[in-house]
């Protein structure tokens, strides 16, 4: 039977909708945008497509046959829930390839995040885009990423209000408030956080399409903070990259209240049931940041160098100019920012950190990722010596 999250955060009263609509949409849209548009799957991510043979010149590890891509359901149970969303996306006919786990942001698991599994699957690796919500009556999947016919906007709010308050209209504060709600939830959960995870990884290593050993994680905004969970519990994987991620797990205190904001360490530590940290000191660190996130203040980030410089990670930070949280976001997505030229540069910049990782997997150009971003470039593995980690990299323009 299905377990109902108990954590009071998901009992408390519902029925006064008015909240601080710049204080919500602000906490993941520096802009406070609802989507100007409905989501679209990139033609070229869709299940079936034909996948061309590649081109590499190492083609044992890639295979040599063109194939499908695959999406198929990838559930897990935990805790007596099994979560029903997750997707597996890998191309039929290839040899076992590299993982990448797909950490969803606030909304949880929903289109974008199986579409850019379904990306990776084409880049060459197996991409798993997790589920880590328990569905409720009060937030469902169709909320995590409601069309604009469900939730016209600005017909969403009731602007007309004097003293800085705005009354959501139903579609939209499903999507915000219980989205918020069953996201804090999580974060009081770090333990649940690092077992679901691992609890992804170690099914995807049983399947054949995968790798034994090798495997990732990409997330955003708060599959940025899930992602660095996996590090911090040692988790086996050689790398993780965050889109525009927060760098601590905090919960926010005083939700949907003039006074809402993030913990302190100090009460993080004393508020929170937080498990003991075992790092994986060979995990690369990818950080993709928008310079005017106000999600990542300049405190955050040092703090978050320190940690990782603590215990010896090898980690970078990408600042991208003039950009604000939300930026890898596809259109059509809610809570988007998204930004052409950052998002253009992070995903290249993970395909470089990627092909860094496991150089004797050469990469398939794709054209166009989640966002329908075109790339412009593919990157192509040219030292013989790639297995042992020294090959060098040229890009090629697509």
């Amino acid at each position: 039977s299905q377990v109902p999250l108990a954590h009071s955060l998901l009992t408390s009263p519902r029925s006064v909708y008015r909240v601080s609509i710049d204080r919500v949409f602000k906490m993941c849209n520096a802009d406070g945008d609802a989507p100007t548009q409905t989501y679209q799957t990139q033609a070229s991510l869709q299940r079936g497509t034909l996948v061309p043979a590649p081109t590499s010149s190492q083609p044992a590890q890639t295979g040599g046959a063109t194939g499908r891509l695959v999406i198929e359901d990838f559930h897990i149970t935990y805790g007596g829930y099994t979560y029903p969303y997750g997707k597996i996306a890998y191309v039929e006919g290839r040899p076992p390839a590299p993982i990448v786990l797909v950490h969803p942001n606030y909304a949880g698991c929903k289109q974008f995040d199986v579409d850019q599994a379904a990306f990776l699957a084409r880049v060459g690796y197996v991409g798993i885009a997790m589920d880590l919500y328990q569905e409720n009556p009060d937030y469902r999947f169709e909320d995590r990423n409601p069309s604009r016919e469900d939730a016209p906007f600005p017909d969403a709010i009731n602007a007309n209000s004097s003293d800085g308050e705005v009354e959501m209209h139903e579609p939209s504060k499903r999507h915000f408030q219980d989205a918020f709600r069953v996201m804090n939830e999580l974060l009081y959960h770090p333990k649940r956080i690092r077992a679901l995870t691992a609890a992804y990884l170690e099914k995807a290593r049983a399947h054949p399409a995968a790798h034994k050993e090798f495997a990732a994680g990409i997330g955003y905004c708060l599959g940025g903070q899930t992602c660095l969970e996996q590090v911090r519990a040692g988790h086996n994987i050689q790398g993780t990259v965050t889109f525009h991620g927060l760098l601590q797990s905090y919960p926010l205190l005083n939700l949907f209240t003039s006074e809402m904001r993030r913990m302190t360490e100090e009460e993080y530590q004393s508020q929170v049931d937080v498990p003991p940290n075992n790092y994986n000191t060979k995990c690369k660190v990818l950080v993709e940041n928008g310079d005017i996130d106000d999600h990542v203040p300049p405190q955050a980030i040092e703090f978050w160098k320190k940690e990782m410089d603590s215990q010896g990670i090898d980690w970078r930070f990408n600042n991208h100019a003039r950009t604000p949280h939300g930026f890898a976001l596809a259109p059509g997505v809610w809570s988007n920012c998204y930004t052409e030229d950052a998002d253009r540069r992070s995903t290249l910049s993970m395909l470089s950190f990627f092909a860094e990782l496991w150089p004797e997997f050469p990469q398939n150009a794709v054209e166009r990722n989640a966002c329908g971003t075109r790339l412009g470039q593919a990157l192509e593995v040219l030292d013989a010596l790639a297995s042992s980690g020294a090959g060098d990299f040229t890009a090629s323009r697509l």
